[in-house]
């Protein structure tokens, strides 16, 4: 690299931290809010009682946004390729699963609210125990020979001053600063001058890169482990410089002017060169490479932000929790105030010198005195003189329900969600749900394009030879077949496909809502002569996260309906779900099929008062199921034009159940059943230990 070239980069460096500084202040601070470590200058210290409004508000937003790993469905592009898709999914959800993505993104989501950007670094850990990549103290957990993603501290990431605010892609450089052991330096081979490395020689070094890890609070026992190791030389500096005009990448290290590494960029798209053996003229790889198009990764960086807010200028905004912390303050404040005259007021007592002198222990009387006791005084009117300090002001707890509110307002979060908060209406209940509902989907986009840009980025350095894992195993096998493993290959993978995430799975809030709607759209379907009722069954299934339904099918005869009443069955143990019976099955297998239920492991493995809710349930669906075949039997009797009439009065329903559920609120047979179902358990309740 020219002088020029490294004088660029070394002033970059310097600018990148300057352009930083102020805003990892305002990180610093609100972390030690999070921590209660935090001052109320109207108070002395030992008055403030440190009500923690972040942590609540942090957990809460965490949870709802990223509680599960999302559902990541693919669409191919390509005809005749349409079970590639299914390939896809496997390999995505499983290389989610062994990066260890839901912990890492969920480390990220807390970055994102205190300073202002979260970032994950993505990359290929190569095979092999030995072949350790900066910072290496990382290495341990993560897979060999496979994609890693893994969380970047915030404040040592270290982005181009003139990014636009909504486009990182249009950086020209991002700097990762580094505090790594020294002997992993000077042992890597990658890097060039190693011996000219030197080890930090300021405390400041070491404090702003590695205690920040944990959350920028300083102890003294921090301090003694900072200066030990500064005494024996174990850490040095690096700065990883990603050139994206340059597609480069340089690390600069303590002590060395020039770049200790200056290489093509390891995440940009590459294809081997093939020559042809010189004895066969067969086209072999020749172990070199040159360049295909741009970058594996996304926008041409390894690594992937999260960010909740857009700002006018710059890529950083304010952080999320930066619009609660006076907030949190004024609260604090109040709630201290008041605590503090609590405290105060019942033991204030005015009495007059005259008593004292008449009974010098008339002040430790009145202190331990119990209850019915007498104490004789000269004058009660007097005498003595309660003084309080009176209730705080109206304004006072005004201003607290206000701040509240603000706070509400500020973080989209309820108080009732919560855990807090005052009684309100189901009106207002309803429009606070709503609007924390948007609120929660807007975070939830954020999040669902981080999971989007994991997989692209997994996917893209899988599909590259030079990265491909030789033992990552998938089942290739369709859904009714049984597994076959088959490890990943690159033509599995370069096909054109697009990526959806399906945000709202990675929230449990909605999950029992999704399950009642696809309960209503079975049982609304499933009249229909064109529904295929074991496709319907399978969907409901899986609204339900059934797992391997095919274990509880039975083979033999009438085995496609056995196989239905089965899952009907596991319907009602597992989910306590009341579906329908069609007027076109068959009837008896399903009887014999739900009789059974009680027999079923899965039944005994169950509380009583548990088997008490579930038995009202398959009671009524085998109802259901005699009705018809009763149906059946009388429209036999009496000739075709019979049953049709009979068809024709109940619109293919059942009548009674149907009709009885309609007069009861509306709720249909789901709701009589669950009515039914409660009633069985105050039952059970209100006579224990009984049947």
């Amino acid at each position: 690299m020219k002088k020029n070239e490294v004088d660029y980069w070394r002033g970059a460096i310097e600018n990148s931290a300057l352009y930083m500084r102020d805003r990892h202040k305002v990180w610093k601070r609100l972390l030690r809010a999070y921590e209660m470590d935090f001052e109320i200058g109207s108070l002395p210290d030992d008055k403030v009682v440190r009500v923690s409004r972040f942590y609540p508000l942090t957990r809460q937003i965490i949870a709802s946004i990223s509680f599960n790993h999302p559902h990541v469905f693919f669409s191919v592009k390509e005809p005749n390729k349409e079970f590639a898709a299914t390939i896809l999914e496997r390999v995505a959800n499983a290389a989610l699963e062994q990066m260890n993505a839901k912990a890492e993104v969920q480390q990220v989501i807390f970055d994102a609210l205190y300073c202002a950007v979260g970032w994950l670094k993505c990359g290929y850990n190569p095979p092999g125990d030995d072949d350790l990549v900066a910072p290496y103290t990382v290495n341990d957990a993560l897979d060999n020979d496979f994609p890693y993603i893994h969380r970047i501290n915030p404040f040592n990431v270290f982005i181009d001053p003139l990014t636009p605010p909504h486009k990182l892609s249009h950086a020209r450089y991002i700097i990762e600063k580094m505090l790594v052991p020294l002997e992993y330096v000077k042992k890597d081979d990658r890097f060039v001058n190693r011996r000219q490395i030197q080890a930090t020689e300021t405390e400041e070094d070491i404090k702003d890169t590695f205690l920040q890890d944990l959350g920028g609070v300083e102890t003294t026992s921090e301090k003694e482990a900072l200066n030990l190791s500064k005494s024996q030389g174990q850490m040095t500096v690096l700065y990883e410089v990603h050139d994206r005009m340059k597609r480069r990448r340089y690390t600069f290290a303590m002590g060395v002017e020039e770049p200790i590494e200056d290489v093509e960029h390891p995440m940009r798209a590459m294809k081997p060169i093939y020559a042809p053996d010189p004895f066969t003229g067969e086209l072999l790889m020749t172990g070199e490479y040159e360049a295909e198009g741009g970058f594996l990764v996304q926008g041409g960086f390894p690594y992937i932000p999260l960010k909740f807010d857009q700002t006018q200028q710059g890529y950083y905004g304010q952080p999320p929790m930066a619009y609660g912390e006076d907030l949190q303050k004024l609260i604090v404040e109040s709630v201290s105030r008041r605590a503090d005259l609590l405290k105060r007021y019942p033991r204030m007592l005015l009495a007059s010198r005259r008593e004292r002198e008449e009974n010098a222990d008339i002040g430790q009387q009145l202190e331990t005195a119990r209850d019915g006791e007498v104490i004789w005084v000269d004058d009660v009117n007097q005498s003595f003189k309660e003084l309080g300090f009176g209730n705080p002001p109206p304004d006072q707890l005004g201003i607290e329900s206000d701040a509240r509110s603000y706070e509400e307002q500020a973080m989209g979060v309820s108080q009732m969600a919560m855990g807090g908060g005052p009684k309100v209406t189901a009106t207002q209940a309803s429009l606070t749900a709503s609007f924390g509902q948007l609120n929660r989907e807007w975070l939830q986009d954020r999040v669902k394009n981080v999971y989007g840009d994991i997989v692209r980025n997994a996917l893209r350095m899988m599909a590259d030879i030079r990265y491909l894992p030789e033992e990552f195993l998938i089942n290739v096998a369709t859904d009714e077949n049984e597994p076959v493993y088959e490890a990943v290959t690159t033509d599995m993978l370069r096909v054109r496909y697009a990526v959806d995430i399906e945000a709202g799975s990675m929230s449990p809030l909605t999950e029992q809502l999704d399950r009642e709607d696809a309960l209503a759209l079975f049982n609304y379907t499933i009249q229909l002569p064109e529904i295929d009722r074991g496709e319907a069954i399978k969907g409901l299934l899986k609204a339900f996260k059934v797992q391997d339904p095919d274990k509880y099918f039975k083979p033999g005869m009438e085995a496609d309906v056995m196989k239905l009443a089965s899952m009907e069955n596991i319907l009602y143990l597992l989910k306590g779900a009341m579906i329908e019976a069609g007027p076109d099955e068959n009837h008896q297998v399903h009887l014999q099929i739900h009789s059974q239920i009680q027999q079923m492991p899965e039944f005994q493995q169950l509380l009583p008062v548990q088997q008490q809710q579930i038995l009202p349930i398959a009671q009524a669906h085998m109802q259901q199921h005699q009705q018809f075949l009763a149906q059946k039997a009388q429209g036999q009797a009496s000739g075709q034009a019979g049953g049709q009439a009979a068809g024709q009065e109940s619109g293919g329903r059942i009548p009674g159940i149907r009709e009885r559920a309609g007069t009861e609120g509306g709720g249909g047979i789901v709701s009589l059943v669950r009515s039914n179902a409660q009633e069985m358990s105050q039952q059970v309740q209100r006579a224990p230990g009984q049947g």
